[in-house]
């Protein structure tokens, strides 16, 4: 069984935790990595390396393929939120090819990456989500009529990276951000990411203070609900949690069973959670691992051989998809060597599967 994890970056223990997997079920087969960055970290420990053109590149599923041809990828599971999108555009390709795609099909990774419309979305089955406005002149329509108070944020409707993210007070803050919000979007993948013109990939949304919690929902390859993780977030650093606490709320877990059930996602699906002290609010949902989940596989869990499980027809493991609550941890750096001779190109060669 060889699986193809895309945009590995800086995830090492991403690599290593599929490796286990493999290795812990008996099943014969490499982890292959690939990213635009020859220096990424995780090409350093895969099983074989590629470096692939950026998903911005027109020639970026050429790459994908010609990996998944050559190696006979089993298993592929994208890691990037902007990379989603094109895998997920020619899942039905892939899987003709009897490739196991965990990600979800095109309309439901829309639905999940366009934080315009969760109010509607969510809120059909009982999860709220932040006050949402497209336009500037929304925005302080509201304000005037107090339907809601500063600061509110102004960021992309299909974010990544925090990019474009701005707090605002006032309304004079609120016109310039709209603005440097539009430019970010221009100079940047995000642009790429959507069909949506820059002027109209820009949301204003209210603030929800309070606790802010990492939930992820797990789905079956049918989009069944499985599990759910919740880890109340402590520390951040450089826009990733650093230090965590492990929670089995019944009120953040019930929030993931009824997403899970209702969005009917394939795999993965890491959300934020704000808690303001009376409701809880869903400010963020991404298809795909969030790096977070290395603190819920330190509790006990073992997505990655859920997925090894799925993608061969055994039977999954209750333990699998438990986590321990109550336990507190923390990141930490690792060192790799960097490897150049090692990884390969991707982008080379022809491809029989387009």
């Amino acid at each position: 069984m060889n699986i193809l994890l895309t945009s590995g970056a800086r995830r090492i223990d991403f690599v290593e935790f599929f490796q286990q997997a493999l290795k812990e079920s008996g099943t014969l087969g490499n982890v292959i990595v690939a990213d635009p960055d020859d220096n990424a970290p995780s090409l350093q420990v895969a099983d074989l390396a590629y470096v692939i053109p950026a998903q911005t590149d027109d020639n970026y599923m050429d790459a994908i393929y010609n990996i998944c041809e050559e190696h006979d990828i089993d298993v592929l599971i994208p890691l990037n939120d902007l990379e989603v999108p094109k895998i997920s555009e020619n899942k039905k390709k892939l899987e003709e090819k009897g490739i196991t795609v965990i990600c979800s099909d095109p309309d439901v990774v829309l639905q999940i990456r366009d934080k315009a419309y969760y109010r509607e979305l969510l809120g059909k089955f009982g999860v709220k989500a932040p006050l949402t406005y497209m336009k500037v002149e929304e925005a302080k329509e509201a304000i005037e009529s107090g339907e809601v108070e500063f600061p509110l944020i102004v960021k992309p409707r299909n974010g990544s990276a925090s990019i474009g993210i701005e707090i605002v007070n006032t309304i004079e803050d609120l016109d310039s951000a709209y603005k440097l919000a539009i430019q970010k979007v221009k100079e940047s993948p995000l642009d790429d990411a959507t069909a949506e013109k820059a002027e109209d990939n820009i949301i204003i949304q209210d603030v929800v203070d309070g606790e802010k919690y990492s939930l992820d929902i797990v789905n079956d390859l049918d989009g069944n609900y499985l599990t759910a993780f919740a880890r109340k977030q402590l520390e951040m650093r450089a826009g990733d949690v650093d230090r965590t606490l492990v929670t089995d709320e019944d009120e953040v877990l019930n929030l993931g069973r009824a997403i899970g059930n209702n969005l009917k996602h394939v795999g993965y699906l890491n959300t934020d959670v704000f808690y303001d002290g009376k409701d809880y609010y869903v400010i963020d949902m991404n298809p795909r691992f969030g790096g977070g989940y290395s603190f819920s596989h330190a509790a006990g869990a073992n997505i990655p051989a859920a997925f090894v499980a799925l993608g061969t027809g055994k039977k999954l493991k209750s333990e699998w998809l438990n986590s321990t609550p109550n336990m507190e941890l923390a990141r930490h750096d690792a060192v790799v060597q960097i490897r150049k001779e090692q990884i390969r190109d991707a982008s080379r060669g022809s491809s029989k599967a387009k």
